[in-house]
């Protein structure tokens, strides 16, 4: 019995459930929340998705949204699912205690950084996306993908594949997309709704963000941020970055990209994406975070300004 039976074994076994996901959720976060949300109902499972941020307002349109909430269910569930999250402390310090007490806890995930924290594990770093790992669990069941899911699953693997232009995009990741277009996703609309609706308030705070921008004298790492005066100005929310670090990424010499957004409690969250093989996941682990290769995250405890230099001089160091 591999993990993929075990999983499916507890999944037949039980009956409530609660899923969640970890803090600032993307696509492939929400889409596999909800890709599992759907075949665990149509399984006739209670069900709860339960996030400790709000679902970015790109993803609106995907099936059964509404059902993310961010209060634990008061009913007791058996099991908690914790998907496209390294480690449980991802789904945010308060859910993170609360979501596992007297649950068996699953974690469906696809990072290296994974820390094998719950009781079943089914985690394969070299799957493009999570949605990828769900499709597969959902075919071995052999409940038919659909529509619904498959809008979900779809979205997922395009966000974490960066429209199937990353590294990641394997045979394995066209081949699963493939076999999803036809229960009914519209490739065009999907890649519209997440990438082409953009409010006006979000592009006035990117010509700020991008004012920010600052690059080493040898080119290769380049340093930008977002405070909460931005947000106030612009009206805009944390979601609304998604996708900043592209501009700075395509610069002709960066390898490293270093995207500092601070918190309400005035510490910072840290975005780095690298390219060129100059990987990102060891040094976001080193401060506490984690993620992929080539795109990684981690918070500290400090004011941007300050933070930035720190980390800047570390990877210039790193880097030589």
């Amino acid at each position: 019995m591999d993990d993929y039976d075990k999983i499916l074994h507890l999944i037949r076994s039980n009956q409530k459930f609660v899923i969640s996901t970890h803090i600032n959720p993307d696509g492939d976060a929400i889409g596999s929340e909800l890709a599992l949300y759907s075949f665990l109902t149509e399984l006739n499972k209670k069900v709860w998705i339960v996030n400790t941020d709000v679902t970015p307002l790109v993803y609106s349109f995907l099936p059964n949204v509404a059902q993310i909430k961010h209060v634990p269910p008061s009913e007791q569930a058996d099991v908690l699912i914790v998907v496209d999250a390294g480690g449980l402390k991802r789904i945010g310090s308060k859910l993170s205690t609360i979501l596992p007490s007297n649950k068996i806890v699953v974690s469906i995930d696809h990072h290296v950084t994974n820390e094998s924290f719950a009781d079943y594990n089914l985690v394969e770093p070299n799957a493009c996306a999570t949605c990828e790992i769900l499709y597969r669990l959902i075919r071995r069941y052999g409940m038919p993908i659909g529509k619904e899911r498959a809008i979900c699953l779809y979205t997922g693997i395009m966000n974490d594949t960066g429209s199937f232009r990353y590294s990641n995009t394997t045979p394995t990741a066209h081949r699963v997309a493939a076999d999803l277009i036809p229960e009914g996703v519209q490739v065009n609309e999907i890649y519209r709704r997440v990438y082409e609706t953009v409010p006006q308030g979000t592009i006035r705070l990117l010509a700020k963000v991008l004012n920010t921008l600052e690059i080493t004298p040898d080119g290769k790492i380049a340093w930008l941020y977002v405070n909460q005066q931005m947000f106030k100005e612009t009206g805009t929310k944390p979601e609304d970055v998604e996708g900043f670090t592209d501009y700075p990424r395509a610069i002709d010499t960066v390898d490293v990209v270093v995207f500092l957004r601070e918190l309400e409690n005035g510490s910072t969250k840290v975005s780095f994406r690298s390219q060129n093989n100059v990987t990102v996941d060891k040094i976001a682990a080193d401060y506490g975070g984690g993620g992929h290769k080539y795109a990684a995250g981690c918070t500290v405890n400090m004011p941007y300004d300050k933070l930035a230099k720190v980390l800047v001089d570390d990877i210039q160091k790193r880097l030589n």
